[in-house]
């Protein structure tokens, strides 16, 4: 057995040795020490069986010295305080402090310290015991179970360490939040055994480009994060992204299939990007929505600019959800020139949100955010039995003479999956005693080319006698080769294809897809028309209706009513 002795009276550690040897213990070797610091470095340099230390060690106290060294966790000794006082209280304190036994010197004698250390030696046994299986326990509460690496509750705690650090030690951090994207096509065509097997596969890459002592964890599903130390230039982050993305840019076997791994990656940095763990991870979840929202498979960098967008965005889809409830919207109106007579022949109809504070939004801006929080079809609905209503009541009133008039309202591609919007149609148009044909429903290129179930709803309008309009004709990549397809009857050609024309020689382009419209026998709308020379040209062209500011922006009914329905 090697004992060290750690007291600074010299009579007493000549005690404490003659009394060790009286013990019968099967004594080694016993080192002596008169200081604190002194006997800290033997008890780290050697690996002792027992310690005697005493309570009383200037300038400081046994105590102390007792702290130090149980502040390793490595530390495999036990410790014995050895006193002169009889404080019940200071037994109390070593205790508590680490110390295994306490014993006072006047009552330390051979049997009394043998005894001492034997049962010392089986306490700290246990208590190595304990803290092993605390280790473990620990271990296994960090771990991620499926991929090995560490999970989210070392996350939190690691990133709650790291960051009052990195204040102290003035150093910056950096927070990597990846997110695979369209991870949930392979649990619904392969099963969750591939599924499983690829965030394993992913894992195990994400390994390879991490430094040693950065933290590389699985937060859950399909979400990673890694959080980076004390890193000198932000190009060290940069080429940090780049070897993530290329250990990932190899497909994943899986069996027989070999499946892509893309990944979106938001990137976030302390003190930069936030002061607290909340922050930081805000911030590194924007940036990543921002990677995702910009074609996936790449990185962003966080930016006030785009949280506070984000902030925004999330403030609009919580008032939009609202807005019905509370009579926000309201539609406003803008009309359509016969090109042949300059008079009123349509109106189209467009909705506006009369926000409580923002004021006045338009529909761009808040469009497709209705589509993403699945308000958009009641939102449409609302839209199209108010224009229903609307224009009965102009007809109602003698002001619609022309019976010709039609009214135009947008749809979404959302709207093209709802199954009962051909009912609703119906129901509004009874309802308001809307001829079919003075309905005129607008849709993008967009809005048919991706949705599958477009074509057969589209039908289904048509067959109601309602008027199809292909809006923003010619930005899409599909018009030609689907228009056929579809049962449009009006073309409605971007305002981009008319607002750059200052000549007859500008307009090639103009002219070529008027003539292709014709050809095909279709009506014409020209958007956008600002100018006399615009308007001009395209009635020499020979389009059917005129729409633009030249002629009227957008307005409320009553404002309509006034210039254009009652003259």
């Amino acid at each position: 057995m090697d004992i060290l002795i750690i007291d600074d009276d010299a009579v007493d550690r000549m005690s404490a040795t003659r009394t060790l040897k009286a013990s019968m213990l099967q004594i080694k070797n016993i080192d002596q020490t008169a200081s604190a610091s002194e006997g800290i470095a033997l008890a780290k340099q050697h690996q002792y069986d027992m310690i005697l230390l005493d309570y009383q060690l200037p300038p400081s106290n046994g105590i102390e010295v007792l702290r130090e060294l149980r502040s390793n966790s490595d530390f495999a000794t036990a410790i014995v305080m050895l006193s002169h006082s009889n404080d019940e209280e200071l037994a109390l304190s070593c205790i508590e402090a680490g110390a295994q036994d306490f014993i006072m010197k006047s009552e330390m004698t051979a049997a009394r310290l043998k005894r001492a250390i034997l049962i010392s030696k089986e306490r700290y046994q246990l208590e190595r015991k304990i803290i092993d299986s605390h280790k473990q326990l620990k271990a296994l509460a960090e771990k991620d179970s499926l991929t090995g690496l560490s999970n989210r509750y070392f996350f939190d705690e690691a990133l709650k360490d790291a960051i009052p650090k990195a204040a102290r030690d003035n150093t910056t951090l950096a927070l990597l939040f990846l997110d695979l994207d369209k991870f949930k096509n392979i649990n619904d065509t392969l099963g969750h055994k591939a599924g499983d097997d690829f965030l394993k596969e992913v894992a195990r890459r994400l390994e390879k480009p991490v430094r040693e002592g950065d933290k590389l964890c699985r937060l859950g599903g399909d979400e990673f994060a890694i959080l980076v130390h004390d890193f000198s230039h932000p190009d060290q982050i940069r080429f940090l992204v780049k070897r993530i993305l290329e250990s990932l840019s190899e497909p994943a076997a899986l069996g027989d299939q070999k499946i892509d791994i893309s990944v979106s990656i938001g990137v976030a940095t302390y003190p930069e990007c936030g002061q607290t763990p909340v922050e930081l991870m805000q911030s590194a979840d924007i940036a990543m929505y921002r990677a995702k929202a910009s074609g996936r498979n790449q990185v962003q960098y966080y930016s006030k600019d785009f949280h506070n967008h984000i902030e925004n965005r999330v403030r609009l889809e919580i008032d939009l959800k609202q807005c019905l409830e509370k009579n926000q919207f309201v539609l406003f109106y803008q009309p359509q020139i016969n090109s042949q007579t300059l008079k009123l022949e349509g109106v189209e109809a467009l909705i506006r949100w009369q926000h409580p504070e923002l004021g006045l939004i338009a529909p761009d801006d808040f469009i497709s955010v209705a589509e993403e929080a699945g308000l958009i079809n009641d939102i449409g609905r609302w839209v199209l039995e108010s224009a229903c209503q609307q224009f009965s009541q102009w007809m109602h009133l003698g002001m619609a003479q022309n019976l010709a008039l039609s009214i135009s309202v947008n749809l979404s591609a959302k709207q093209l999956t709802d199954f009962g919007l051909t009912d609703h149609l119906q129901n509004f148009m009874a309802r308001y005693n809307i001829p079919a044909h003075q309905l005129e429903l607008e849709l993008t290129e967009s809005c048919v080319v991706n949705s599958s179930s477009a074509l057969d709803m589209l039908k289904a309008l048509s067959e109601l006698g309602i008027q199809l309009a292909l809006d923003d004709f010619g930005t899409g990549y599909s018009s030609i080769s689907h228009l056929n397809q579809y049962p449009f009857k009006v073309l409605k050609i971007d305002q981009s294809f008319i607002q750059p024309v200052k000549s007859l020689s500008d307009a090639n382009l103009l002219k070529a897809i008027i003539a292709f419209a014709h050809s095909l026998n279709y009506e014409t709308v020209a958007e956008g028309i600002e100018t006399e020379l615009q308007r001009d040209i395209c009635i020499q062209l020979g389009v059917s209706r005129l729409q633009g500011f030249l002629f009227s922006e957008p307005l409320p009914a009553h404002e309509l009513e006034k210039n254009w329905l009652t003259n």
